[in-house]
């Protein structure tokens, strides 16, 4: 009985954790899972707390410091022969993520905008004030979803079904049992946390993200609806980018490791915000990450933090005070 119990558990154990996996991927272990989320976490909190690297010019070094220190944890608990054991295909994989992100990171976001193009804007042009986050989704498409997708397609043929962006997979059409009920739960399960912190200093100084859409306290309907779509663009080539290019690219050489590769820019990319919602997007990125390599699609990941995020627009949007001016 206890040998026939102690074989089931060794077969399992020797199960690929996700559909993606194979028998040669690691099997992931809760210890170095933890010490990985502990080691992002204190490495996010000395930038916040203690001006540890703050300025956006050291987002590289703090990539490879975080992915060094998952690296470093890796080989403690499974030996150097795991490295050795990663494809030349899947490091330069994460070298083809890891650069388009910095690009994005340096040329892409709303500052560049206005370092660059803002002063060639008509100001009397109706939809200026959200022109700058028009070129942030614009970029973000560009470096999180064209260039990384595209660029492994030219060198490896790996296709984007295969990066997690199959309607298939998506839970919906193939799966007994609807996945939607799960992404509903996480986000009723988020909606407390987020309700408490909007009526904080730090979350209301950063909400809404479109500040240039406020002019006397007021915000038009029609700029709200174009920055909200554009705020979806950002969010399924992000979710792009972390869940599927990042988590379904590395998944097959670091297994369930592969999460916490993803996590550590996923997290940077958090850098500016509050520092509640930096921490806490080391465990929504784990999550999502899991959930998204196990039913091998990222759209529900897409429709849950889309509805987050419009949630914190909104609720920023009341806090502050400002109005929707229907037209």
């Amino acid at each position: 009985m206890d040998e026939s119990a102690f074989a089931l558990w060794r077969r399992r154990l020797s199960q690929p954790s996700t559909p993606g996996m194979d028998a040669s991927s690691p099997r992931a272990h809760w210890l170095p899972l933890c010490l990985m989320a502990l080691c992002l976490a204190a490495q996010v909190v000395a930038r916040y707390r203690f001006g540890f690297l703050p300025e956006n010019t050291w987002q590289g070094l703090h990539i490879l410091m975080g992915l060094s220190g998952c690296l470093l944890i890796l080989t403690l608990f499974h030996g150097r022969a795991m490295l050795q054991r990663v494809s030349a295909k899947t490091w330069a994989h994460l070298g083809i993520g890891i650069i388009a992100f910095l690009l994005f990171w340096h040329l892409g976001r709303i500052d560049s905008y206005h370092r660059w193009w803002a002063d060639s804007v008509n100001p009397s042009d109706a939809f200026a004030p959200v022109y700058g986050f028009i070129y942030f989704a614009s970029a973000s498409t560009l470096f999180r979803l064209i260039v990384p997708f595209v660029t492994v397609w030219l060198l490896f043929s790996t296709r984007p079904r295969d990066l997690g962006l199959s309607l298939k997979g998506a839970g919906w059409r193939e799966s007994p049992t609807p996945l939607w009920p799960v992404y509903l739960l996480l986000f009723i399960c988020v909606l407390p946390f987020v309700i408490y912190v909007a009526d904080t200093a730090p979350f209301l100084a950063k909400y809404p993200l479109g500040r240039a859409m406020i002019h006397k306290g007021a915000i038009a309907l029609e700029h709200l609806f174009v920055h909200e779509c554009f705020y979806l663009l950002i969010f399924i080539s992000g979710e792009a980018f972390w869940r599927g290019y990042l988590s379904f690219g590395l998944e097959r050489d670091f297994g369930l490791y592969a999460l916490p590769m993803m996590i550590v820019p996923y997290v940077t990319a958090h850098f500016g915000k509050p520092l509640s919602e930096t921490l806490g997007a080391i465990v929504a990125g784990a999550i999502l990450g899991w959930l998204a390599l196990k039913h091998r699609s990222i759209w529900l990941g897409v429709a849950l933090h889309f509805a987050v995020a419009l949630t914190m627009d909104l609720l920023a949007i009341h806090y502050n005070g400002f109005t929707i001016k229907v037209p």
